[in-house]
């Protein structure tokens, strides 16, 4: 599963779509915040703290549904500097330049030959469909406009808990859409996520979104390096690791925290990767399995308690604003020790 993670936030986002209904809320909040610092998704007014409101738990209308998908896209400059000519009677000014620039480009189609049924609730199917289309899908060629979450599932953008009784909100939104990001372009292995990075005159192309690989896992140590995905050109002058923990135990760690510094010690061991950050943790690994309160149960049949290793960090743009967050990963050891 593919994490990203952007300025403070680590989101596992196909995790958001498998649970419950009470942690789906935190998840599409997550979801959203994501979405809101690449610049692709904005709230609908401020908190008390400054930080934007989502309105998560409300239905979108049509209207507002292609807005948020011409965000998603970071078209929204593009839709309100071209001059679009639609049939729709039914679409208030300020969703025109959106619907217009969707319209045009074969993202959307009306309810009626000249009714939009911009203030009509987003349906589920609908909403799906945008995104299809988005990512050069065709309906009727690649999936069908009334049951495309069976193609979604596929994709991974969904994991079977959508469907035509599913009453689609704001938060799904955000979920569906961050999912999106990672979903492959029709006839390419490029996501939408890349797609958008290699523009450099994309909002995205500033901010450093980032993943990490797993280096080496041996018996009391792993280490980790940390890179930005393929296509982000953007990347952390220094990237520091402030605490990690394995299922609650402490261990020692050696780091690298610059760029520099990385290349030069991968270089060193022939290890042909880019990357802002890497570190070595020692560890006690009975201790850590006999705090473990989390398994995982293969297809055999077999279950393993898991590895969970928590990290926080503090890591600093170019531009010099310094950022912090956490994540979390779990690894398991089969009976090969593996």
């Amino acid at each position: 599963m593919k994490r990203f993670l952007a300025l403070f936030l680590a989101i596992a986002l196909a995790f958001a779509l498998a649970v419950p209904a009470a942690a789906a809320k935190e998840e599409a909040e997550d979801a959203a915040a994501l979405l809101y610092h690449l610049g692709l998704f904005q709230g609908t007014g401020s908190k008390d703290d400054g930080s934007p409101e989502f309105s998560l738990d409300r239905a979108p209308t049509r209207a507002e549904a292609v807005t948020m998908l011409v965000r998603l896209l970071d078209q929204e400059d593009a839709a309100q500097d071209g001059t679009w000519t639609t049939p729709f009677t039914d679409v208030p000014d300020w969703a025109k330049p959106y619907v217009g620039y969707a319209y045009s480009k074969g993202l959307t189609n009306g309810v009626e030959a000249n009714r939009f049924g911009a203030s009509t609730s987003v349906t589920t199917a609908q909403y799906l469909t945008f995104l299809l289309r988005a990512l050069g899908y065709q309906d009727g060629k690649d999936f069908l406009w009334s049951s495309p979450w069976t193609f979604t599932d596929r994709l991974k953008i969904t994991s079977g808990n959508y469907s035509d009784k599913t009453k689609l909100l704001r938060a799904d939104v955000a979920l569906l859409s961050a999912a999106a990001l990672d979903a492959p372009r029709k006839g390419s292995d490029q996501t939408l996520l890349q797609y958008l990075l290699k523009d450099d005159s994309a909002s995205t192309s500033t901010l450093v979104i980032w993943d990490y690989d797993l280096v080496a896992f041996q018996e009391n140590y792993a280490s980790f390096l940390f890179f930005p995905v393929k296509a982000s050109k953007a990347t952390f002058s220094s990237f520091k690791i402030d605490q990690v923990t394995i299922n609650g135990q402490t261990c020692e760690t050696l780091q690298l925290t610059t760029p520099d510094s990385v290349a030069a010690y991968l270089a060193s061991i022939s290890y042909n990767a880019g990357g802002f950050g890497y570190i070595e943790l020692s560890y006690d690994e009975d201790a850590a399995m006999a705090a473990a309160t989390h398994t995982h149960t293969d297809a055999k049949g077999n279950t393993y308690p898991l590895l969970v290793f928590d990290f926080s960090y503090t890591a600093k743009q170019s531009n010099g604003k310094t950022t912090t967050g956490t994540f979390s990963a779990s690894y398991f050891l089969d009976e090969d020790g593996e």
